[in-house]
């Protein structure tokens, strides 16, 4: 669509610290800049590293569109949450249904999301047959990031100044939802999702 272009140039890499010190150099600039960041390629702490990304893009002239693989779906809606100005794409997406996708986000305006075709058939799909319990709210994701570093509820509890008894609720109504008894289930069912 854009090889024809001489006005747009590409960067790739796969370092996120690389993309994140080129982000803060062009931030003030007003051309128009697509970040497209794959979730799978974010560092350890994804949920803080998208929360610096989302300081990029609230720029009108700057478009964040995020790459999901099938595994990341549950992350979905906290995600969408977490960046509601983003765009949505599915790294599996018919490549027919790619171009419409790039069009689409030429055309919208700042306050106005697109969503892969792909994608907005799972979240219909979803919704409509009432299969929520595998979606993770902010709080929800951010909780097992921290305890499959290794913490402990009371320890999370001491360094972000949280009643444990907030952060015990949040992990049995996790726990709960996915019918999941024990912490060795709680870790295995996180595995996919987490890198």
């Amino acid at each position: 669509m854009f090889a024809d272009n001489p006005d747009i140039s590409f960067t790739l890499t796969d370092d996120y610290y690389k993309l994140i010190d080129i982000l803060q150099k062009n931030a003030s600039e007003e051309k128009n800049i697509w970040i497209f960041c794959d979730v799978d390629s974010l560092p350890r702490e994804r949920f803080r590293a998208l929360h610096l990304m989302k300081e990029f893009y609230r720029y009108e002239h700057k478009k964040l569109i995020m790459l999901l693989s099938e595994h990341n779906m549950p992350l979905f809606f906290a995600l969408y949450s977490l960046l509601p100005n983003a765009h949505w794409l599915l790294k599996t997406e018919d490549v027919e249904n790619i171009q419409p996708f790039l069009k689409q986000l030429l055309s919208t305006g700042h306050n106005i999301s697109c969503f892969s075709h792909s994608l907005v058939d799972y979240a219909r799909h979803k919704l409509r047959n009432g299969q929520v319990n595998y979606t993770l709210s902010g709080n929800e994701w951010w909780l097992m990031e921290e305890i499959l570093k290794g913490k402990s509820l009371s320890q999370i509890s001491c360094e972000v100044n949280v009643d444990v008894r907030r952060l015990s609720y949040i992990k049995r109504h996790l726990m709960k939802r996915l019918n999941i008894r024990n912490n060795i289930a709680l870790f295995d069912a996180f595995k996919g999702i987490f890198p």
